[in-house]
Formats: C-alpha cells, structure tokens, sequence
C-alpha cells in the first residue's frame, strides 16, 4: 500500500511539475505575441480601423449619423467588451487588450483541450502559438477567433467533466455555448462540430449494444446546451443576405490551408507551412503522433465540414476560408507527440521556437513600418473638422490583402472627428449599430467603388450625374487603393490632404465649380490651389495651414 501511494504522490508531482513548464512557456510565448499590438499606433488588420470606429460609437451610445440597436445577434464579441473596458481605459488599449485575449483564449484553450483529451501535460500543444498571425486574423475577423477560443476551451470543459453529475455538465456547457454564439456565427458552428463529433464513439458504441436509454440520455445532454442559441438564431437573427450562398473552385479547399502561415514573406511562410506539415507527416508515418480517440471524430466532421463548407453564406464572405486555422488548431489540440528520444525532442522543439521568433521578428517589422504609415495618414484625418462628413473612394481591387490596408483607415474619422464616414460597417443582422435613416440613404446613393470610377479613374458612368450630385452632400473625400491624384478628374474638388497612398479632397458647394473644369485641370498637387484652400506641403503630407490652427 505504502509504495502505492508513493508512486501516485510522484505521478501527482510529476504531472505538477510538466504542467508548471507548461504554463510558464505559455506565459513568455504570450508576452512574445504581444508585442508587435503595443509597438505600433494601429494594428494592420484589415478591418481593425472599421471595428475601432464601432467600438467608439457604442461606448458614446451613437451620434447624429449612427444610431445603436443593440440584438443578441451572433456576432458580438469585442462589441460586448471593448467598449465597457474602454470606460475604464484608452479605446486603443482596451482594443488591444481584446487582441491579447484572442491569443490568451486561442493557445490556452489548445492546452487545456490537449491535455483533458491525452491525459498529460506536454508541450505540443504549445505549436498553437506558430499559427496566431495567420490570414483570418490579418483580416481582422476577430469577432470569430475569439469565438474559436471559447470553443476550445469548451471543447475542453466538456470533456474534463464528463464523468460528473449530468445536470452540472449541462449548465457549464450552456454558459459555453451562449458566449461561443454571441462571439460568431461560425465559431458557434465549430463548437458544435467538435461536441458531436466527441460525442460520436461512445453514442455509437450503445447504439451497437442496442442501450437506447443510454443514447437517449446522452442526446439529451448534447442538445441541452444548444436550445438558447438555437431559439436566439431562429427568432431574432434574420440576415438580409440569407439566399446569397456561392461556391469558389473546389481546388482552393487545398490552397486555403496555407492560410494558417501566410502573412508576409510568401517565400518564409511557404517554408514554414511545410516544416509544419512535414512534422506532422513524419510523426504519423512513423506511428509516433497519437490521435485522441475522443477528438477523432471531431477532426474528421470539421474537415468534412471544409470541404462542404461555401464560399459565401448568410452574406459572410469567406466562410470556408476562416475553418482552416480552427481546424489546425484542433488537430493540434487533438495529438500527442512521442519523440525518439530527449534530444530530437529538445532538437525539434529549439527549431520551433527559431521559426516562432523569426515569424515574430518579420511581423514586428512591418508592424513598426505600418505604423509610421498610419500615424502619418491619421494627421490627415484629424485636421476634418468635427462632424463632417467624409466620404470614401477606393477601387474594388484595394478590398485585398496588403500589409498595411488603408482601405478602412478613413472611417475613424467617425471616432476622432464624430465625422460621417458611409462605409462604417453597420449592417442589420451583423452589428448592433445603424445609419440613421436619411445617412443610410446617402451612403447607398455613392459606393466607394463607384465613386472611384468618377474621381479616382475619371470615367464617365450612367451615374456619373447621380454620384456627382450624391458627393455634393458630403464635405470632403478620402481616396485610396491606387496612385495619388495629382489632379483630381473632378473639378468640385481640391486637394486637402496627401500622402503617397492616402489623400483627402475637399468637396466644393460652388455652383460654378464645373465651370471651373479647365483651371481645376490645371492644378496639380498644392501648386495653384493653395492661394484658395492655404494648402501647404510637408514630409507628413499638405495640410491647410488655417485649418489646422483652427482645430
């Protein structure tokens, strides 16, 4: 009995001892991530300026232009926590504060689901932390990351509770799944892929034993924790959207993977992508990477769930392209490596950490370099003044993956200038923020992709009347996504602001102003125009010397 006991008091401390190296490489990983969202002005997620924005109306309960219409609809994360946090802090902080936690959540709850399904604490699941700036995020789908966060660490307290009391089960996976469906749509579909297919084995292993009032049982708990969710999706989310449903080429479902690494450096990211997936392959091959059978089914439903999955859906686009970081992060979570020996281990896992850092270093650079960029563009907009309104103009080419995107850069206008800026994302069934009526009608009256086919590409269009007389309602414009307008094709506008891929028009309520086409032409930059709007230029960009005092 004695040697028993002892040998369980070393399995206890050992397992203590693995699980505190765990959480301390976690801990410095985590501080590692970090730091590329504290060392830069804005970070260059795509979207990132358009959610800034968001937050900053919510938290001021809207303005003249915006109205908010709060609805538990399925994709409100950060707007359910940036904004109280933002009472207590900077805007910009508490923003970043939520990146750091879609970290914390996304690699923690690898860990945890890791080691509830192998049964040890390693540090495999530490691999996590390779795949946090992959393409979903650099899109700024943040909304749905974190959701993939709660659903892993759900997937984790599913299982870690499995052997308690049905009704405790119940409750905490309830609690689960209202924040996972509140975060987003998608990570909510995840979530209950994963449920199932842990659930899958030991249903189907009574079903072949014909314990129906086992099965019963166990469906019943499963469904449980769906019924809040399921009645909040039927009864108050209508998305305008729903019959827009569109498939991409099949062939794509293999190119998306490398989604998970590709950021930067196409040539580095290629390279890592496939050390990864040669690690894997080797470890497989060689029987040494063990599948927990539990998350087996799991992994293969959120495959097959890839591979069905469309394009677009419920007027979200790229819906399959956000499932193959989840997917990996679940394989991940789901595996359990056994090395040849301590020093291929050590070896392999000293590889791992010289890739993390050089990924770190790469994206810390064009961090750094993005950073001179907007604080050079938000000097820009800072000279509006308040409550204008600003409208937007950019190619359908600019919604594209840059490393520093300016396509969303314009619409803070709307939280450091209460400026109206028509492309502020605030579309019925996926914020919980409006135009008010007669803003939303000019915000549909002049697109920014029209708008650039009349002042950025000088086209005449069959709304090009229409558009000229929707721009005369706004005061200034913001153009980018192609090369700087020297002279601007419209001659109601003139230059306010300049950088090399970021400019703001002013808008001029001249009824002579067509009149003026060939002067207007004959403009270029600040050079003729300055005796009329005191634009002066700088290293920054031009800046009117009276507004700017005057601000």
């Amino acid at each position: 009995m004695g040697n028993r006991i002892a040998a369980l008091g070393g399995t206890v401390l050992t397992q203590r001892r693995a699980a505190l190296r765990v959480w301390s490489a976690f801990a410095l990983l985590m501080v590692l991530a970090a730091v590329p969202l504290f060392s830069t002005v804005l970070p260059p997620l795509f979207d990132y300026p358009n959610h800034l924005a968001r937050m900053h109306l919510l938290g001021e309960g809207g303005n003249q232009f915006y109205t908010v219409r709060w609805e538990p609809l399925p994709n409100l994360a950060q707007d359910l926590i940036v904004p109280p946090l933002a009472r207590l802090m900077p805007l910009d902080i508490a923003s970043k504060l939520f990146l750091v936690a879609i970290f914390g959540l996304i690699t923690s709850g690898a860990i945890w689901l890791n080691r509830v399904a192998t049964g040890e604490w390693t540090m495999w699941p530490l691999l996590a932390f390779l795949l946090l700036y992959n393409r979903t995020y650099l899109w700024g789908f943040l909304n749905y990351l974190f959701g993939i966060g709660i659903a892993l660490a759900g997937a984790a307290l599913w299982l870690a509770l499995e052997r308690e009391r049905w009704w405790l089960r119940t409750v905490s996976a309830s609690v689960v799944a209202l924040p996972c469906y509140l975060s987003h749509i998608a990570a909510f579909g995840f979530y209950a892929l994963v449920i199932i297919g842990i659930e899958l084995s030991p249903a189907w292993g009574e079903l072949r034993a014909r314990r129906w009032p086992a099965v019963a049982r166990r469906m019943g708990i499963v469904a449980a924790q769906f019924i809040v969710p399921t009645v909040l999706f039927f009864c108050y989310w209508h998305p305008v959207a729903a019959g827009a449903i569109s498939y991409a080429a099949f062939w794509r479902k293999a190119d998306l993977l490398f989604s998970v690494f590709d950021n930067y450096d196409r040539a580095f990211d290629i390279v890592c992508f496939v050390l990864f997936l040669g690690l894997i392959g080797w470890l497989a091959a060689t029987r040494r990477l063990r599948l927990a059978p539990r998350l087996a089914g799991a992994v293969g439903f959120v495959f097959a769930a890839y591979l069905l999955l469309p394009t677009q859906i419920y007027g979200g686009s790229g819906a399959d392209h956000r499932l193959p970081v989840a997917l990996f992060l679940l394989l991940i979570a789901a595996t359990a490596a056994k090395f040849p020996n301590r020093h291929t281990a050590a070896a392999i896992g000293a590889a791992a950490t010289v890739l993390l850092f050089t990924r770190m270093a790469v994206i810390e650079y064009v961090w750094l370099w993005a950073g001179r960029v907007y604080s050079a563009d938000l000097a820009g907009v800072d000279l509006l003044p308040r409550g204008a309104k600003l409208a937007i103009a950019h190619p359908a080419s600019a919604v594209n993956f840059v490393p520093i995107p300016e396509v969303h850069l314009a619409v803070l206008a709307a939280a450091r200038r209460e400026a109206f800026v028509p492309t502020l994302f605030a579309r019925e069934g996926q914020q919980p923020i409006a135009l008010k009526p007669s803003y939303d009608t000019l915000a549909v009256a002049a697109t920014p992709e029209d708008l650039w086919a009349v002042i950025g590409a000088g086209r005449d269009t069959a709304k090009t009347a229409v558009l000229r007389t929707a721009l005369q309602q706004y005061d200034y414009v913001a153009v980018t996504g192609g090369k700087p307008l020297d002279t601007p094709p419209n001659p109601c506008l003139r230059p306010f602001f300049r950088q090399p891929t970021f400019e703001i028009f002013t808008v001029l309520h001249d009824i002579g102003c067509e009149a003026q086409k060939d002067e207007a032409r004959g403009t270029t930059g600040c050079g003729r125009a300055e005796a009329r709007t005191g634009c002066v230029a700088s290293d920054a960009g031009q800046y009117p010397e009276g507004r700017a005092k005057s601000q």
